[in-house]
């Protein structure tokens, strides 16, 4: 039988659009314009994304179905093309890129594990995070970004309506089972699967739940 645990959400936060997410305030956030250019797309949303979750510091748990197509594009086009392969582009092609970026900006020290599980990201992320806070005692961000704005996407994607999109919460370990509800399956239409266990949390959360169970 599995072990289930009851958290609290403190905060939480989506985004996403059919194409591009046009305002990620990143100037506000990221003022230093050397930094700034280097995010990535996926930087941009996780980053977007915390900051309306009121998070500074502290463990992260992110994840991404996909990770950093733009760079791994841009890094395989270089080869075919025999060109030289740019620097950034081979630092923001691993998928810890977007939570580093994070890291750097707020001079975070603590842990960062980053997951990917294709469409089940969301769901091991927020399973990780769980464990994470009941381990730690600690509040936990959990994020999903996907980013799949790049060329010819349109000939081979069937998963979602919405090229870029990200979730997030930030969880604790609550200190009684008052109130704490099962996950409803609250999904949204159009949005990839890999972040739609995040959406029915937040949707809840959004309704007036602030308590629910997450299966270890």
């Amino acid at each position: 039988m599995s072990k289930r645990v009851a958290i609290n959400i403190i905060s939480a936060a989506k985004i996403y659009a059919p194409i591009k997410i046009e305002d990620l305030e990143e100037k506000r956030i990221v003022p230093k314009m050397m930094l700034r250019r280097r995010l990535t797309r996926n930087a941009k949303i996780m980053l977007y994304l915390a900051d309306k979750c009121g998070f500074k510091g502290g463990k992260i748990v992110y994840g991404s179905a996909f990770g950093e197509l733009q760079a791994t594009v841009g890094i395989t086009d270089a080869i075919l093309n025999e060109t030289a392969i740019s620097p950034t582009l081979f630092q923001n092609s691993v998928y810890n890129s977007a939570p580093s970026y994070f890291s750097l900006l707020n001079t975070d020290k603590d842990e960062i594990i980053t997951i990917s599980s294709g469409m089940n990201t969301s769901r091991a992320v927020l399973q990780t995070a769980a464990l994470q806070a009941l381990v730690s005692g600690e509040r936990v961000l959990c994020v999903v970004t996907e980013c799949l704005d790049i060329n010819m996407i349109e000939d081979v994607n069937t998963c979602t309506k919405y090229l870029e999109s990200g979730a997030a919460v930030v969880l604790e370990i609550a200190k009684d089972e008052s109130g704490v509800l099962e996950i409803e399956s609250l999904k949204e239409e159009g949005i990839i699967e890999s972040l739609q266990e995040l959406i029915h949390v937040i949707s809840m959360n959004r309704k007036g739940s602030s308590k629910v169970y997450i299966s270890l």
